[in-house]
């Protein structure tokens, strides 16, 4: 490697290595800082720290705001993996439940806290939100972290849940709140209870977009059910009719078969 290049290549390091330094980086705009901080797609975040402590000092605080990014991304990891955790279990109980009879499952539920650390009931919530995830009612990728707020999502009737995904509810950051708060907006059938007091009605509007969307689906598809019912009903009609005339020649009165023979 000749003298030029190896004198380019220590510019170059020097240079990188020049970006977390700020003695060697001179003076940097405090914004442009905090970018360096944060991945692209955290970007977002820049703005929940400037919006939360909003007339402090703090977002100009490099340090401070690098703690903050610190404890955050370690929280996000922390809670993936808490996920991942009670996913794990609920499907290590389900395979167990699988491998016992019914009366050794209930012994194994009554002897729950002696054998695993949670109780039955606990155990109960992670089986479900296991089902519900591997049934695909809940996106492994939307699950949040905690098994308390998944275990309500599983709660919700199935025109619920249609409504929580309307509503941008089944992500990884939805609260228990959230979640609960819809429960009890929108009854178990999926309709929302008329409103009392002073209508919004823009809310009343996009309300009933969806609904109109929502129905617009459920006559496609009934219309493909009525379409395929059909299918099978022509599909069907030759063999039902060799059945029926076979049953009727089992069942008749041999001395009139006899007659007509």
């Amino acid at each position: 490697m000749s003298a030029s290049a190896g004198k380019r290549s220590r510019t170059a390091l020097k240079a990188f290595l020049a970006q977390d330094d700020p003695a060697e980086a001179g003076v940097l705009d405090p914004r442009a800082t905090e970018l360096r901080l944060i991945d692209s797609d955290d970007a977002a975040v820049l703005v929940a720290i400037r919006e939360v402590f909003a007339g402090t000092g703090l977002p100009d605080d490099q340090e401070k705001v690098r703690c903050i990014v610190r404890a955050r991304n370690e929280i996000q990891k922390e809670w993936g993996d808490a996920r991942d955790s009670f996913l794990a279990i609920g499907r290590a109980l389900i395979a167990l439940e699988n491998e016992l009879t019914k009366a050794e499952s209930i012994r194994l539920r009554q002897g729950s806290e002696r054998l695993f650390p949670f109780s039955d009931a606990t155990a109960t919530q992670f089986r479900q939100i296991a089902r519900a995830v591997d049934g695909g009612r809940i996106p492994a990728e939307a699950c949040p972290g905690s098994y308390g707020t998944a275990y309500q999502i599983t709660l919700l009737s199935e025109p619920q849940l249609e409504v929580a995904r309307e509503r941008g509810l089944i992500r990884p950051d939805v609260t228990r709140r959230e979640i609960i708060q819809l429960r009890r907006e929108v009854a178990v059938g999926g309709m929302a209870p008329i409103p009392s007091g002073r209508l919004d009605r823009s809310k009343l509007r996009e309300e009933r977009a969806r609904l109109i969307e929502r129905r617009v689906r459920f006559s496609e598809e009934l219309a493909a059910i009525e379409r395929r019912i059909t299918q099978l009903d022509d599909l069907l009609s030759p063999i039902i009719s060799a059945e029926a005339g076979m049953d009727f020649e089992h069942h008749r009165d041999p001395k009139a078969a006899a007659a007509e023979g």
